[in-house]
């Protein structure tokens, strides 16, 4: 009887321990994908953007590729930016992710004031930090600080998955 009781031990052990590594899985499975929309400040503007899941698990984490389409809007100053997108987000909790984002692209930037008009495109880069928290599975929110040339550097917004 001692015996079939550490037999029934070690395959209840050996399931417990199945199941808490089949909670561990990726948030996001390859394929995924996620669209983002934000407004931002510093200056006023803002960021639509899709991340596909290209690898979900790398390092605790996934790795995204997608586009970003910038503007932006401040007194007589005006630009949109087209860029690719690449993010590296580590998986916090099943709702909870901090990421890294790269992207460099073309923008094109226009200034009207007092008469004295002048169109000009640049080299667009953007280096951001952020988070993202899910209220379920397809909707949340995202908020992003960094570093971009003539774009937001402070913004948030909403998350979609599918």
């Amino acid at each position: 009887m001692k015996r079939f009781g550490k037999i029934l031990m070690v395959a209840a052990l050996a399931m417990v321990s199945y199941s808490a590594s089949a909670e561990l899985a990726p948030q996001w499975s390859k394929g995924t994908m996620m669209a983002n929309a934000e407004l931002g400040v510093q200056p006023f503007g803002g960021a639509v953007s899709v991340d596909y899941v290209l690898v979900d698990e790398w390092w605790k984490g996934h790795f995204t590729v997608g586009g970003e389409f910038d503007f932006r809007s401040e007194n007589h100053w005006g630009a949109i930016g087209v860029t690719p997108r690449a993010t590296y987000g580590l998986n916090i909790t099943d709702q909870f992710e901090v990421h890294v984002a790269a992207a460099m692209g073309f923008g094109f930037a226009n200034y009207d004031h007092d008469g004295i008009e002048d169109d000009d495109s640049f080299i667009l880069h953007n280096e951001m930090i952020g988070c993202r928290f899910f209220f379920n599975d397809n909707i949340g929110v995202i908020a992003e600080t960094g570093v971009a040339n003539w774009f937001p550097v402070l913004r948030a917004g909403i998350t979609i998955k599918f």
